[in-house]
């Protein structure tokens, strides 16, 4: 937690201000007192807080550390506030008509964010590494909502990954882009039905390859029984 002395440092040096300027400005005794109290040897007075906050354009709440729902005005908000109340209607409505247009000047300025646009898709609720069986016979998908992006709309159903034989590539609990197809590339990464069991494994030679140093490679043999359920485009982005 910053002390006191460092956010009256803070706030000196956003101002460009030396410390024995500070203290000649609000009257300190020593032209070392403002070093005494940012290096937390000592402490300012109440009636010296706020002649710093004054000199300093802070507020006692800023260089407390006290943080509150809304940010207190400034001591030069409020003098604007003081000299507002002292001006009539005719130069308050001046006064609203200028700060009007300078706020719609703002928001305008400022670059909007972009909308998130989304799309359903197919959700099968079924692991890949981890269960039995084709489930694009076996199991029927929800519908679920996602980023509309490229790989989303090229992709025919999203499926969560089992485990971390795919690390760093892919993480255990992530959802993953599917296009179907019977087969892929040698290289590319797909889910594959062996034996009954379900992979994301990348294609090597008569081979499934964990990207995880600690999974060893799934060979393949003639008498396995292989099914592709498509290649793997990316991530689901949540």
């Amino acid at each position: 937690m910053k002390s006191i002395g460092l956010r009256i440092k803070e706030a000196r040096l956003a101002k460009n201000m030396k410390q024995d300027e500070l203290a000649a400005r609000i009257g300190a005794k020593s032209p070392s007192a403002v070093s005494t109290w940012e290096i937390g040897k000592a402490k300012p007075d109440c009636v010296t807080l706020l002649r710093i906050c004054e000199v300093l354009e802070v507020s006692a709440d800023q260089l407390l550390g006290i943080k509150t729902e809304k940010e207190m005005p400034s001591l030069t908000e409020w003098a604007m506030l003081n000299q507002y109340r002292s001006i009539d209607e005719y130069g308050k409505k001046a006064v609203n008509a200028v700060i009007s247009a300078e706020y719609d000047r703002t928001l305008a300025s400022q670059p909007k964010k972009p909308r998130i646009r989304k799309m359903r898709i197919d959700y099968y609720d079924f692991p890949a590494s981890a269960g039995t069986g084709n489930f694009l016979e076996t199991e029927s998908p929800e519908e679920i909502w996602v980023k509309e992006t490229e790989e989303a709309e090229d992709a025919d159903y999203v499926i969560p990954i089992s485990g971390d034989s795919m690390e760093p590539s892919f993480h255990d609990g992530d959802k993953v882009f599917v296009e179907k197809m019977d087969s892929i590339e040698k290289g590319d990464i797909g889910i594959f039905i062996v034996n009954g069991d379900v992979f994301i494994k990348e294609l090597g030679d008569h081979c499934l390859i964990s990207h995880n140093k600690a999974y060893k490679s799934i060979s393949l043999h003639s008498s396995d029984s292989i099914y592709c359920c498509g290649r793997v485009l990316g991530v689901v982005e949540e």
